[in-house]
């Protein structure tokens, strides 16, 4: 007998290989999984122990709950960036798509600073709580003001009369003497934080009623899509006011939460239709005549073909919300404290000191009080709208099937 090998020796060795190589391949997809799983679990727990409980924990006692829910987000977001790098082919084809698209670019710039800004900058700044007229309207960098509507001196240069600003209060100062540089950076962060909640509460409502309304259809289907047209009617706003008086401590959590339960209708209802239409797909229909289950089909098929929809309800939504916040600060109602607006106070907001700028301090000559936010409400609204229509090309499905 020949003791040379044969023509298929060492296969074994090749195929233990390639299993190797499948397995390693699978973790690296599923452990982003598990560890947002895990810190999602380890979140909750701890706003448990936090705010039901009663109890403190270090580090985290100024935490409030929608700071947690924010968590939450930017925990959802990194497993979502783990899970793309595990993919490196993936990730090179979108960011060769990123890379054609200018208007992405800018705009995934202009978010990505909105988040760092809304994220860190508090670490760094807290809100004024100091009055001192002797700095009232202190201009901002590049700009000048009459030294006539100072009440103190100008600490900056002084040239033909008028106050140069300085790097000190690179923003200006408000008329109570207070510097504009911190209440913008913590206005960031409110920004962030509706963004990102809204994103947190709309998508997986949206996306989960829709996915089963368009697998399961029948009666199930019917039902689901008369419940999301029945809350399309709801006027999110009136809702609100509704329970405005009743939480005078988390208005801003409560505003989230009322506009992301009553707007994921047009989400699931998108998100429906592209499942009805991906149904007779050939590839979704050799995988259930191959017997895969509803499940199987709509995690691996159906899931990863409704990114257009959800980034492009995201936006028209978020925007909105974040304008609608903004827009809320103007309103003003009777309550059993006195009049107050629709805001809410425990937080600084952009609206807020739009709100200031054009009630109290005025147009001149401290103009920077209300132009400075508005610039910067206008950009995070453009650029968030912006990125996230371009990423509902960006992520767009990888193949047409």
């Amino acid at each position: 007998m020949s003791d040379r090998p044969g023509p298929f020796a060492g296969d074994g060795d090749a195929l233990q290989t390639v299993q190797g190589r499948t397995v390693r391949g699978a973790l690296r997809r599923r452990w982003p999984t598990g560890g947002v799983l895990l810190g999602s679990i380890a979140l909750l727990a701890g706003f448990y122990w936090e705010h039901v409980r009663g109890n403190s924990l270090p580090g985290v006692a100024e935490m409030e709950p929608v700071d947690w829910l924010l968590g939450l987000s930017i925990l959802a977001g990194a497993g979502m960036l783990a899970s793309l790098a595990s993919r490196p082919r993936r990730a090179r084809l979108y960011v060769r798509r990123l890379r054609d698209r200018p208007i992405a670019v800018v705009s995934t710039t202009a978010a990505g600073m909105l988040l760092v800004v809304g994220l860190f900058g508090p670490l760094f700044v807290s809100e004024p709580t100091d009055i001192a007229f002797t700095r009232a309207w202190l201009p901002p960098v590049g700009a000048t003001v009459d030294t006539q509507f100072l009440t103190g001196s100008c600490p900056g240069q002084v040239v033909d009369g008028r106050c140069r600003g300085t790097l000190r209060y690179p923003l200006g100062t408000t008329r109570a003497g207070r510097s504009l540089l911190p209440f913008v950076v913590l206005g960031a962060r409110t920004v962030v934080e509706i963004a990102a909640v809204s994103a947190l509460v709309l998508v997986p409502l949206g996306v989960g009623v829709g996915l089963v309304s368009g697998v399961i259809g029948g009666w199930t289907d019917t039902v689901l899509m008369r419940v999301a047209d029945v809350l399309a009617t709801l006027p999110a706003v009136v809702v609100y006011i509704l329970f405005w008086q009743w939480n005078a401590e988390y208005r801003l959590l409560m505003l989230i939460l009322v506009f992301g339960l009553v707007n994921w209708g047009s989400l699931a209802r998108s998100v429906r239709n592209e499942t009805l239409e991906l149904r007779e797909r050939p590839f979704v229909r050799a995988a259930r005549l191959s017997g895969a289950s509803r499940l199987w089909v709509a995690r691996r098929h159906l899931l990863p073909n409704v990114s257009r929809q959800v980034f492009s309800t995201l936006a028209l939504q978020v925007p909105l919300l974040v304008a609608t916040e903004a827009a809320l600060s103007f309103v003003v109602l009777p309550s059993e404290m006195g009049e107050g607006t629709l805001g809410d106070p425990t937080v600084v907001s952009w609206g807020q000191l739009i709100y200031v700028g054009v009630q109290s301090d005025g147009l001149v000559p401290a103009w920077w009080v209300t132009v400075v936010p508005t610039t910067a409400l206008v950009l995070a609204t453009l650029s968030l709208a912006a990125f996230f229509r371009s990423s509902s090309d960006i992520f767009a499905p990888v193949r047409s099937r």
